[in-house]
């Protein structure tokens, strides 16, 4: 898969906004941090139970070592519930290359489901038309 992904930051959190190779420019999801792992596992489920389809997770991300579901919401945009985000001692911490061909960089709990071709085809948004276009949900149960 080569280099794929690139996380940025503005604070000790391992990341706020990450930069990944796609077919086309877009949004691949928006993610709401959750408060704790009860929180996060409730809101996963109030989320199936309101009819949202889940593409991918429970599980845990290697990079940023935090827990992921990632749900296609009623307009077709890939939204991630999470929680448990690493912070990062800036003094300590050093960047890391991951090789996502291992599974468990994905997912080191390998509870999620293997990350294959249509989980990921199925999780990018439509092309970026422009600011005119953006991101929306009127029926979001989270």
């Amino acid at each position: 898969m080569g280099e794929m992904m690139w996380f940025l930051r503005c604070n000790s959190y391992h990341h706020n906004f990450a930069i990944a190779r796609g077919p086309h420019a877009a949004l691949h999801h928006a993610s709401f941090a959750m408060r704790g792992i009860d929180e996060y596992m409730r809101a996963s489920g109030r989320v199936l139970r309101a009819g949202v389809e889940k593409i991918w997770g429970p599980g845990r991300h290697l990079a940023g070592d935090n827990t992921f579901t990632y749900f296609m919401d009623p307009h077709g945009n890939t939204m991630e519930l999470t929680t448990e985000l690493e912070q990062l001692d800036e003094d300590t911490w050093h960047p890391h290359v991951y090789d996502f061909t291992r599974p468990e960089v994905s997912d080191q709990w390998g509870t999620g489901g293997a990350m294959n071709e249509f989980i990921a085809t199925r999780s990018f948004n439509d092309p970026d038309k422009g600011s005119s276009s953006p991101l929306r949900c009127d029926r979001c149960v989270w």
